[in-house]
Formats: structure tokens, C-alpha cells, sequence
């Protein structure tokens, strides 16, 4: 049976707090039925917990019971176009497993601590290399879950607008304890970039859209730069890695974090933080200018590995989508917003604002490329003060300019922010929750206060 784990309110890395009353760690999937039907044991609301990376309040207990899923960690089967694995396993340990057999992911994140039952049921975008598949559990071919009312359920591809709907779930239709994934022949990545002004960016973004590959931004609007990374797949070439690209991905992913937490917590003037914050970009341009020129790897070496506990993590982020054909207009509005917001609040983001090209991908629901290709821009932060006010600020900018948020990435997001987005998909989503779930033995306060 499952094991009963009892703690005091906490929060994660991001301050989120989680306020279940009951905490279990899931031994075998079996157990989810007796979970689920018994009431007066395991209180409402039921919330499935894997790397808890998430920025929202998604999988928050509400004085209910969180399942931690981590106990779920077998990888069941690999096979020559597909991988069959349990829901507590992670994404990373699974990448890495796939490449040592020569297999890889149709997308690889830049973070590999997601547990694989969070990439099937939520909205997980990725920059992404064509359409219909930019976003994780669009990879994903079939589920096996447990309905709020015990059952056993398996769902396939074949049955495609209930695996659309599924995929952007957020464990409000049943809890996932297995899942099935596309794969692929491990192939070669070409990295090439480009550093641009905005106004450079945006005389070239027709070519820059038009070329093949993924693109990842890296972007500093006071500094007016913003770095074009261009992933193209090409098997004929010989992988090449430089030590100066080993250095640039230490400095983003390990360095940058670190030193931004640092400077929040002892610069306590914001003049002299802005200073230290350009100084340090622009030593990250400078590693930039000389890392990623013609480097050939495999797509499993630029993931980010993070630490089991997630406030070790020192960095958060906050995700929106805009649609293509008006990003460099986005851009520069943003540019303007940061800057107005700065000298108005004395606040600037301490770590470099990131975004990913996503081409249109109707997989789920609630996709956020659902409509056609998409842009997505994610302010960064170690979680400084003044992070979460510019987020509420940041959220009626990007809705404002038409833009997509997530559930599970957009924090600070409001009931008037989903309605404008999602329309009609929120109303269908909602009314299907309810006959599935009439008791609201899967729903937090968090899905009631969005989705109505």
C-alpha cells in the first residue's frame, strides 16, 4: 500500500505553496483506485505530484492529498519507434536511457526534471523543428489512467479528441501512471546564431522564419540584443563540441542562475544590480560569440539536468505565446515595457529572457500554437524581490497583445486571462471535467478559480 508522508505547509523554489494536508508516495499504480474511492482517508482535492517543477499553483493540495508519483520510476519497455514507461519516471533519465540505445525524443527539452505523467497531461512547449508536434505530450501515443472513480482506462492515438483533451489535462480526467512515446533514430544537431539588434531582428525575421530548424531566442532588452540559436537536424555531419560551448552552457544553465540570486540578495541598490546584471550578459554574449559557431551535437547534451529538490534550482520563469506574424512587434513592445517598468519600479529581470519558435500543433487542447505558429516569450528570475509584481504587470501586458499563457508555466494568471485565450475550448474542457468528475475529487482551488 501506499506510504503516509506527513509535513507542515511548505513552498517550492518559486514560494508556491502547496498546503496539502495528506502527502502519500505512491509504491504501485494499484493502489490509485483505494486512493481515489475512499473519501474520509484520503481527502479531497487528489493531486498527483512528480519533480513538483511546475511555476503554478497546478498541483496545489488545498488541506487534500498530494500523491508523489516518484515510486513509478520503471522504464517497461523500448522499442524501435516507440518507448513504454511508468509515470514517475524522469524525462531526463529517459532521454538519456533512449540515446545510449540510439533512440531520442521527436522534442528534447531544456529541462530534464519533469516526471513523464506531468509531459503527458500538461502544456510543456518546446521550441520545435515542424508542424504538429511542438509541445512534449504531442510525443505522447498512449496513456494508461485511473478515472476519478477507480476505473482503469487506456487511451490511443486512435481515439484522437479524447487523447487532445487529455494531453492538456492537468490530472482533472484521471491520474496517468503510464504512458507510451514516439521515438526516433538519434540524429546529429547543427548549431549556428546570430546576435541582432531588435531592429536587425526584425528586418530579417521573414528569412529568419523561412529557414529550416528549431530556433531558441535569448533576449535582453537593455541591452538590445537578442541571440538567434538555429537547431537544424542533419545526419551527414560529424559532431563537433567545443570546450567554449561546455563553458557557455554552464554559464546559462548553473552560473547565471547562481549569480543573479546573488546580486538580488546583497546589491540592495537597483542601480548598481542593473549594472552587474549588464556586465554579466554582455560576458555571456561574448561566451556566445565564440561557442556555438558550426557546433554539431546530440540534442540530449544541451538539457538541463536540475536538482532533485526543486529550491535548489534558483531559477523561475513565467511563459506566454504570441502568434508569428506579429512577434517582432511583440518584441519591441516588450523591449518598451521593460524598460518603462524599470524606471518606474526599479525592477528588471535578473536572468535572460528566453523564447522558442513553436510551430502549429493541435495535439491538446489547450495547446499553445493550438491556432497556428507561435513565439513564445518567458521572462527569468532567481524569484528576487519585486519578480512577483512584475508578473501581474507582465500578465496584462502579454494578454493584451493577444498572447497564450499556460496553466502549468504562466504564473500570476487570472480567470479573464484563460477566457480571452481559450474561448470556447475552456467551456468545452469544463463541461466535459464535470461529468467526469461530478464529486471535484481532481480539482484545486487553483482549476476552480480559472476554469469556473
Amino acid at each position: 500500500m501506499v506510504s503516509k508522508v506527513t509535513r507542515s505547509p511548505g513552498a517550492d523554489s518559486s514560494g508556491i505553496f502547496r498546503r496539502p494536508r495528506l502527502v502519500l508516495k505512491l509504491k504501485r499504480f494499484e493502489d490509485l483506485p483505494t486512493v481515489l474511492s475512499k473519501i474520509k482517508s484520503y481527502p479531497t482535492p487528489i493531486r498527483m505530484v512528480g519533480a513538483d517543477y511546475s511555476q503554478t499553483r497546478c498541483v496545489g493540495g488545498d488541506g487534500g492529498t498530494t500523491v508523489d508519483t516518484g515510486g513509478l520510476d520503471k522504464i517497461l519497455e523500448f522499442g524501435e519507434t516507440f518507448v513504454r514507461a511508468q509515470a514517475g519516471v524522469r524525462l531526463g533519465t529517459l532521454i538519456h536511457a533512449l540515446a545510449e540505445r540510439g533512440l531520442e525524443l521527436p522534442l528534447t527539452p531544456e529541462m530534464g526534471q519533469i516526471s513523464l505523467g506531468a509531459l503527458a497531461v500538461t502544456t510543456l512547449p518546446q521550441a520545435s523543428y515542424g508542424v504538429g508536434v511542438a509541445q512534449l505530450s504531442s510525443c505522447v501515443t498512449e496513456m494508461k489512467l485511473i478515472t476519478p472513480q477507480g476505473k482503469q482506462m487506456v487511451v490511443t492515438e486512435r481515439e484522437r479528441d479524447l487523447m487532445r483533451v487529455l494531453r492538456s489535462s492537468f490530472g482533472l480526467l484521471g491520474v496517468v501512471h503510464e504512458v507510451v512515446l514516439r521515438v526516433r533514430p538519434l540524429t546529429p544537431v547543427k548549431i549556428d546564431y546570430q546576435v541582432l539588434s531588435l531592429k536587425e531582428f526584425s528586418g530579417r525575421f521573414a528569412s529568419i522564419i523561412d529557414a529550416p530548424g528549431a530556433l531558441r531566442l535569448h533576449i535582453s532588452p537593455f541591452n538590445d540584443r537578442i541571440t538567434v540559436e538555429r537547431r537544424t537536424l542533419d545526419e551527414s555531419v560529424s559532431l563537433s563540441r567545443s570546450g567554449i560551448w561546455q563553458i557557455r552552457n554552464s554559464v546559462m544553465r548553473n552560473v547565471l542562475p547562481a549569480f543573479g540570486s546573488t546580486i538580488g540578495s546583497v546589491l540592495a541598490a537597483p542601480g548598481l544590480r542593473a549594472v552587474m546584471l549588464s556586465g554579466v550578459q554582455k560576458a555571456l554574449r561574448a561566451t556566445l560569440d565564440r561557442s556555438a559557431r558550426g557546433v554539431v551535437m546530440y540534442a540530449h547534451e544541451w538539457m538541463r539536468d536540475m536538482p532533485n529538490e526543486a529550491w535548489k534550482a534558483r531559477h523561475t520563469y513565467s511563459l506566454w505565446a504570441f502568434p508569428q506574424a506579429s512577434y517582432p512587434k511583440v518584441l519591441g513592445e516588450y523591449f518598451a515595457f521593460c524598460k518603462s517598468y524599470y524606471k518606474e519600479h526599479r525592477y528588471r529581470c535578473n536572468v535572460v529572457t528566453g523564447a522558442s519558435r513553436l510551430h502549429q500543433d493541435r495535439g491538446s487542447l489547450f495547446s499553445a500554437s493550438y491556432s497556428g505558429p507561435m513565439f513564445t516569450l518567458e521572462p527569468s528570475s532567481t524569484g528576487d524581490k519585486g519578480w512577483d509584481d512584475f508578473l501581474i504587470d507582465f500578465n496584462e501586458f502579454a494578454s493584451r497583445l493577444g498572447g497564450t499563457p499556460t496553466f502549468n508555466q504562466t504564473r500570476a494568471l487570472q480567470p479573464e486571462h484563460v477566457a480571452k485565450s481559450f474561448g470556447e475550448r475552456v467551456k468545452l474542457f469544463e463541461a466535459l471535467r464535470q461529468r467526469t468528475d461530478p464529486l471535484n475529487r481532481l480539482r484545486n482551488s487553483y482549476f476552480a478559480h480559472l476554469l469556473g
